[in-house]
C-alpha cells in the first residue's frame, strides 16, 4: 500500500506516510479507513508525509471525493488536526494539500496546515520529537 499508518499515543495520533504514487482511489480509501477506524479517538492530531510525488496522480476531484465519501460515513467527525508535509519542490502536492485544507475546513472540525518539514508540524500537532 503506497499510504501507511501507524496510531499512537493511545488512540489520538496518526502517523501516515504516502512513499509511493498513489491513485486518487487509494487516498480516498486512506481518507475514509481512518475515519472510520475504531482505535482513533478525539481530540486526534495526524502527521500525514507526502513524499515527493507520491501525489502525482491525484487531482483535485479526487480531494473532492473525499468530501463527499466522508458525509456518508455514518461515525461523525472527530474533532482533527492535521499537518502535512511536503517537500518544497512539490508544487503539485502543496496546491493539493492547500485545496484539501480549505474544503475540509468547510465540512468537518477539522484544521489542516500544509508544512514543508515534518519537526515543525510536530510542534505544532503538539506531539513531540520524531516518533519513529
Amino acid at each position: 500500500m503506497p499510504i501507511t499508518y501507524e496510531i499512537l499515543h493511545g488512540g489520538h495520533y496518526i502517523h501516515a506516510v504516502a512513499s509511493a504514487p498513489v491513485t486518487g482511489e487509494e487516498f480516498v480509501e486512506y481518507e475514509i479507513a481512518h475515519a472510520i477506524d475504531n482505535r482513533i479517538k478525539a481530540p486526534l492530531a495526524e502527521l500525514f508525509e507526502v513524499k515527493q510525488g507520491a501525489c502525482d496522480n491525484i487531482t483535485m476531484d479526487d480531494m473532492s471525493e473525499v468530501i463527499r465519501r466522508r458525509k456518508k460515513v455514518e461515525k461523525p467527525p472527530k474533532f482533527h488536526r492535521c499537518a502535512v508535509v511536503v517537500s518544497p519542490h512539490d508544487t503539485h502536492a502543496w496546491n493539493l494539500a492547500r485545496f484539501y485544507g480549505g474544503i475540509v475546513m468547510l465540512h468537518a472540525e477539522e484544521s489542516v496546515i500544509v508544512f514543508a518539514t515534518p519537526d515543525i508540524a510536530r510542534i505544532w500537532l503538539g506531539v513531540g520529537a520524531r516518533q519513529r
